[in-house]
């Protein structure tokens, strides 16, 4: 596999291979047509190009399984047949029996989430027998394309324990911009405990967010783009979360413990300036009871 593509990057050259993408979703392709002339003459080999689809939404029926590139009055100059491969109708064995490089690709085939516990555990025993830098590439690999079919809460439950993902430069980068940036947003919150839990959740969110986003747009921008725009949404959760926190304990100061009418009032507000404005009245005077309280307009 020489490369990814997504549908803008359609035509690009890549260490001397062909790079495509089908129907703007990202897909492998391997595709050595070029080199037909040179292998035929030097080692009388025949050359198999491979189409590889990551996933269903890359699917088409255009996909035909040959290629043709003609002349502007619609003379024929090449014709060349290639293989598609639709990761989701094959075999994970096919992956984990394979090359390391390849071990990667097992969760995007034919298995179901009840499966992919399993499967993780194959996977290491196949990866964490390379060299630790090579490990950890292949693992960073996997975290990013399993990206492509499961949720990013499955994906790191699965792989968080895997030491060679801790190891990888990609993931301790991701996590260093969610902190930096996570640690500027709190400190303009003012307060210790939401700067805290802003951090906490800003640096969960922006890494999932920016995983899937990056693996989208591109490993490079990509991961910086998602990042960002989890980190802010992360962090406007963790402000909400937090200023429930510190309703709940400034009124039990002030009226003694909630209902549980009043306190599931509270839970379910998700507006950080309702939730402000409710912090500012708990020491109004004219306030003396929870109800007040939460009746305040």
């Amino acid at each position: 596999m020489t490369g990814i593509a997504r549908g803008a990057d359609a035509g690009r050259r890549n260490l001397g291979h062909s790079v495509f993408a089908a129907n703007d979703h990202l897909v492998y392709i391997h595709e050595s047509n070029q080199d037909h002339p040179l292998l035929d003459y030097r080692h009388d080999l025949p050359v198999l190009t491979v189409l590889v689809l990551l996933r269903k939404e890359a699917n088409s029926p255009r996909l035909s399984g040959e290629y043709e590139r003609k002349l502007p009055d619609g003379t024929l100059t090449n014709r060349y047949a290639y293989k598609v491969v639709r990761l989701w109708q094959e075999k994970p064995e096919t992956f984990l029996e394979a090359g390391p490089a390849l071990t990667p690709l097992a969760p995007l085939a034919a298995v179901t989430e009840s499966e992919l516990p399993e499967l993780v555990r194959r996977m290491a025993e196949r990866i964490n027998q390379e060299p630790p830098l090579r490990a950890s590439k292949l693992w960073t690999a996997t975290f990013l394309l399993m990206g492509l079919r499961y949720s990013d809460e499955l994906t790191v439950h699965l792989l968080e324990g895997v030491a060679s993902m801790r190891e990888s430069t990609t993931y301790q980068w991701i996590l260093k911009e969610g902190r930096e940036e996570g640690i500027k947003q709190g400190l303009q919150e003012g307060r210790q405990e939401g700067r805290q839990e802003g951090l906490q959740a800003g640096i969960q969110e922006g890494l999932q967010a920016g995983i899937q986003a990056g693996i989208q747009e591109g490993l490079q921008a990509g991961i910086q783009e998602g990042l960002q725009a989890g980190i802010q949404r992360g962090l406007q959760e963790g402000r909400v979360t937090e200023a429930r926190r510190l309703l709940l304990r400034q009124g039990v100061k002030r009226f003694g413990n909630p209902s549980a009418r009043a306190k599931s009032a509270v839970e379910r507000i998700d507006q950080i300036e309702r939730l402000e404005l409710l912090i500012d009245r708990i020491q109004d005077p004219e306030v003396s009871s929870w109800n007040q309280l939460l009746k305040t307009p």
